[in-house]
């Protein structure tokens, strides 16, 4: 899987680095830096930059920052892909504890779960080059 989106992610853009960034509407960051490497089909996925967990309800537990990331790597496929943690073995994910994308367990999180997790998967195709139909 990895190894396709990487040879489609180099052609488009010449490079097996990505990063990008975003912020929500309160002005919390998310950063992400992917680096993939075609021969070995992984990746490491690190959203180290992205802001510490906010006082708000727009925290994302980390199992949903996963989730994002995995509703990406399926999009970016041309096939099907079965939907299980399998789609994550080879990828390496850094997200820094404390922050909006893994907060401490007594942060609010409900609007994380829409809000959120649609701008990690902004941030995630903004670092392909890849946006939505409607777009």
């Amino acid at each position: 899987m990895l190894r396709e989106i990487a040879k489609n992610t180099r052609s488009k853009t010449g490079s097996s680095s990505l990063m990008a960034e975003d912020s929500m509407d309160d002005g919390a960051k998310i950063a992400i830096r992917v680096d993939i490497d075609e021969e070995k089909g992984t990746a490491v996925v690190d959203f180290t930059g992205s802001s510490y967990e906010v006082h708000g309800n727009c925290n994302a537990p980390r199992a949903v920052t996963l989730s994002a990331l995995i509703y990406c790597l399926r999009c970016m496929v041309g096939h099907d892909v079965p939907l299980n943690q399998g789609c994550l073995k080879p990828v390496t994910t850094i997200i820094p504890k404390g922050s909006i994308l893994d907060p401490s367990e007594n942060a609010a999180v409900v609007g994380g779960n829409v809000l959120t997790s649609q701008r990690i998967v902004d941030v995630i195709f903004k670092a392909f080059g890849t946006c939505s139909a409607s777009q």
